[in-house]
């Protein structure tokens, strides 16, 4: 197994897991339940790891994760259905369901 990324929230770590196994990656997250133990142990040591099980997969992985969190950071995009304004990385509108544009 291979650390692929580091998260900085559980949500962040699991939307990565999604968008690997959207392309057939097997990944795990680690320090799920470690942030209660913040103040405890170090900070760094406490934030959600996603690791991809096949070692050979985690340039693919890294290469997806890439592509995802650029995709993460776009702009706002505009709903042609309800005319609602959602984040970059939404595919469908969080107001009506409708399907956004790439």
């Amino acid at each position: 197994m291979k650390r692929v990324h580091i998260a900085p929230t559980l949500l962040d770590a699991q939307l990565v897991v999604d968008a690997l196994s959207s392309v057939g990656i097997v990944s795990h997250i680690f320090n799920a339940n470690a942030a209660g133990a913040l103040g405890e142990v170090p900070f760094l040591q406490a934030q959600p790891e996603v690791w991809v099980e096949d070692d050979a997969r985690a340039h693919r992985a890294r290469e997806v994760l890439a592509d995802f969190l650029s995709v993460k950071s776009r702009a706002e995009k505009i709903c042609p259905a309800c005319g609602e304004c959602n984040p970059g990385n939404f595919l469908s509108c969080w107001q009506c369901g409708g399907l956004l544009p790439d």
